[in-house]
């Protein structure tokens, strides 16, 4: 289980981590810790009003999950569902959406007040085309095993050889496939989300924003910190979502959720990444060559 708590820091990456506090990553502009096994004191500072707490959702390919931890590590809550049964296409979409808004109500009212940030990871190239207009799912999602035989020539001609988008999986495959079956009034208005991306919209209501561990089979280049020219002059550039590091906040929580959640007014969204990687931050591996049982 991951759960990701974030305070503004320094820019640099940087891995520390301890047996007792749990491992901590700097990067951008953003701190994260992992939960550890180390419950909360539940009759203690864990319902301090001043005490803030970081909620972390990690969505997987049958089901999600929460962790709530405190900023030394402490697990204070989590939670498992099962997404509802649906079929394909769009109503995927649909039961991520129940299954997101359930476990948000999962959390502990007692803990909510204390939320300071959320964050979301998600499954690496699966992919959504949404409106940017009025929110609505326009094609998808495509999940990160479907592959896009169809786009793979149209990629190879303009990716560099061997590149990460180079396979019929890839989140570009799954964008030039949709762009060449797609005709021209369908395109004006859309944008492209990764499923956390999504999620995360869906708590910030801010359209076009991932992060650079998700936009890695788009395409991205994270040394040179952008997409690379070969991409930028494609004529579905400006479907390409805006990129930060994992973890970077990007809005508030919208009013009508903190409301009706009860979660405070300052409790701030935050840039997910792909299960992947969360995975390997749940390894708590601190060095190269190592990692925590």
């Amino acid at each position: 289980m991951l759960s990701l708590a974030f305070s503004h820091s320094q820019k640099s990456l940087n891995l520390n981590a301890s047996p007792k506090q749990g491992l901590v990553i700097t990067t951008g502009r953003c701190k994260c810790r992992l939960a550890r096994n180390v419950k909360c004191d539940m009759n203690n500072d864990t319902k301090n009003t001043s005490k803030r707490l970081y909620l972390g959702i990690d969505f997987g390919t049958s089901g999600a999950r929460y962790a709530l931890i405190d900023g030394q590590g402490n697990l204070c809550s989590e939670r498992k569902r099962a997404y509802p049964q649906t079929g394909n296409g769009k109503s995927r979409a649909t039961s991520w959406r129940e299954t997101l808004f359930g476990l948000l109500n999962d959390v502990p009212e007692e803990y909510r007040p204390n939320v300071a940030s959320i964050s979301i990871d998600g499954t690496s190239a699966t992919t959504l085309i949404i409106n940017r207009d009025n929110g609505e799912v326009l094609s998808g999602p495509f999940m990160y095993n479907e592959s896009f035989p169809d786009a793979l020539p149209t990629v190879l001609s303009i990716a560099p050889e061997n590149h990460t988008v180079c396979t019929g999986s890839s989140t570009l495959c799954k964008l030039v496939s949709w762009w060449e079956l797609t005709s021209s009034s369908n395109k004006e208005s859309a944008i492209l989300m990764h499923q956390s991306d999504w999620l995360l919209w869906l708590l910030h209501g801010v359209y076009g924003v991932s992060d650079y561990n998700n936009a890695l089979k788009l395409g991205y280049d994270p040394e040179a910190d952008a997409y690379p020219r070969w991409l930028a002059s494609q004529p579905y550039q400006y479907m390409l979502p805006s990129i930060k590091a994992p973890g970077t906040p990007i809005a508030l929580l919208k009013e009508d959720l903190r409301l009706q959640y009860g979660f405070p007014k300052e409790c701030v969204v935050c840039t997910g990444t792909t299960d992947s990687i969360a995975a390997f931050l749940a390894a708590r591996a601190s060095s190269p060559g190592k990692s925590y049982k």
